[in-house]
């Protein structure tokens, strides 16, 4: 909001300048065409005071037009803006200090000319006070301009989101300073956390994907700020009770208090019901979901936020299970895809690499069990990368987020499932490539029972496949590409199976 405001302040100021200068050359025109009269000269005071009346009179009705006119945009405007993204806006717009000055101003002048209008008489000039009424009227209609482009402004849906952010931020900087008391932030906290959320999903409703994305970057920035005053802030804002939580358990809000999460609980929940919202509607929100999803969990792990971390994953898993119930198999190829950018980026903590795993195997599990077996196929592969990366990095997980890719099985309903095949050939290769015979054994005797035709069907298929995926795909990397340095040990790794095969 604080560029609206300046920008409201420079355009109010230019156009200011811009009167006076115009009016000042007019009248200096005229008066040295004239001769140069003194001020008495040029005045109807103690002259002719009928003629300030005559002055202000078109004065006063043209303020009063404005003013009526202000009452009534505002009036029809705010509650239709309201009615479209959160009924708080009314209350956002009264609070708002550069429109109860402007408000103000146009009553106070309107009143004014009125009133200085009234007090002249035959025998009466006001002077000072016919000059405030005249200078007041310009100086308002200078800023009429500039506060009708602030209005508008200030209805963006953009905008009500950045003075969202600014007074959900404000609000923990006054509880961390204890200028605020930690129920009164909490509660202020709660609905303006609400009111973002809100106006994701009218967003979403009428598919304003733009306007989604940023709602849910003002939740991740919130999110940030908030992380970085944790420490500072004082014991009981993190204690919560069933009414901030309707519908958790006591025991769930008793967890909440353990791991004083309730503010990341609160946001998070915004972000899933706006995942909700977009698996039906808007494609690419879900994947944005999903992506400021890994955004907080890598922020909370640099600040050391293990219990956010937990939180980010247990969403991810949400995510996960509502695109299976819904069968969205694009969904899940985002989320799947963001997860295994997670388990990169958070490769240096072993027990969350090993809950990343296990979600993979997890979630492959029961979307096979839904039906949708190319989830498993992606899965396997997902997970496959995420297990090379854990032996690149030394990982002292490494040999459990092994099993995790072992134990998906690559047998479906007694038929070899070839995707599955294929991400193990792909890591079996890896393994030999990188001198890792041990681990080169355990996926040989996983696939032993692979019959030799099926082997070499998997190992055609590898070879052939192009780095590019043939359709235009989020990813676009194909699953099943080889690089050309390890396609000889992939060709090594089929020869060594072949007799088990057989």
């Amino acid at each position: 909001m604080a560029p609206m405001k300046a920008s409201f302040r420079a355009t109010a100021l230019v156009l200011a300048g811009v009167f006076f200068a115009i009016f000042s050359v007019e009248f200096l025109a005229e008066w040295w065409r004239l001769g140069m009269p003194s001020a008495g000269e040029m005045s109807w005071a103690d002259v002719n005071n009928a003629k300030l009346v005559d002055v202000l009179s078109p004065m006063a009705r043209g303020y009063n037009n404005i003013l009526a006119m202000l009452i009534a945009t505002i009036g029809l405007a705010i509650p239709l803006t309201a009615n479209m993204h959160t009924p708080k806006l009314i209350d956002m717009f009264f609070r708002d200090r550069v429109n109860q000055l402007v408000l103000v101003f146009m009553a106070f002048g309107a009143a004014n000319v009125l009133w200085v209008d009234y007090i002249i008489g035959p025998k009466f000039a006001p002077v000072w006070a016919f000059r405030v009424a005249v200078w007041g009227a310009l100086a308002g209609w200078a800023i009429l301009v500039p506060y009708f482009f602030y209005v508008v402004r200030f209805l963006d849906p953009s905008n009500i989101l950045g003075r969202l952010h600014d007074e959900t931020t404000r609000i923990v900087d006054d509880v961390a300073s204890g200028k605020l008391g930690t129920e009164e932030g909490q509660a202020a906290a709660h609905e303006r956390l609400y009111q973002m959320g809100t106006i994701i999903l009218k967003a979403l409703d009428r598919a304003d994907r733009s306007v989604a994305l940023e709602g849910l970057w003002a939740v991740k920035r919130t999110l940030d700020h908030h992380g970085t005053h944790k420490p500072t802030m004082p014991a009981a804002w993190f204690k919560v009770d069933r009414g901030d939580f309707v519908g958790l358990s006591s025991d769930a809000i008793e967890l909440l208090n353990e791991d004083k999460s309730w503010f990341e609980m609160k946001a998070m929940t915004q972000m899933f019901l706006a995942y909700q919202h977009a698996l039906s509607k808007t494609a690419d929100v879900v994947s944005s979901v999903s992506d400021a999803n890994r955004v907080i969990a890598v922020a909370a792990a640099a600040r050391g936020d293990d219990k956010v971390v937990e939180l980010s994953l247990r969403y991810f898993n949400n995510f996960l299970r509502e695109a299976i119930k819904r069968k969205d198999v694009h969904a899940v190829y985002d989320v799947f895809y963001q997860y295994r950018l997670l388990a990169h980026d958070l490769r240096a903590r072993p027990d969350t690499l090993r809950s990343i795993a296990r979600g993979f195997h997890y979630y492959g599990d029961v979307a096979r069990s839904a039906g949708l077996d190319f989830v498993e196929d992606m899965a396997a592969f997902d997970l496959g990368f995420v297990v090379r990366r854990a032996y690149d990095e030394k990982s002292p997980m490494a040999r459990a987020v092994l099993d995790e890719e072992l134990a998906i099985s690559h047998v479906r309903k007694g038929v070899f499932a070839p995707l599955i095949v294929k991400a193990k050939l792909i890591l079996g290769a890896y393994f030999l490539q990188t001198g890792r015979a041990a681990e080169a054994a355990l996926v040989r005797a996983d696939l032993a029972g692979v019959a030799p035709d099926a082997l070499a069907s998997a190992e055609r298929g590898l070879l052939a496949a192009e780095r590019s995926f043939f359709e235009v795909t989020a990813r676009q990397v194909n699953f099943e590409y080889v690089a050309p340095e390890r396609r000889e040990h992939l060709q090594a790794f089929v020869r060594s199976l072949a007799p088990a095969a057989a």
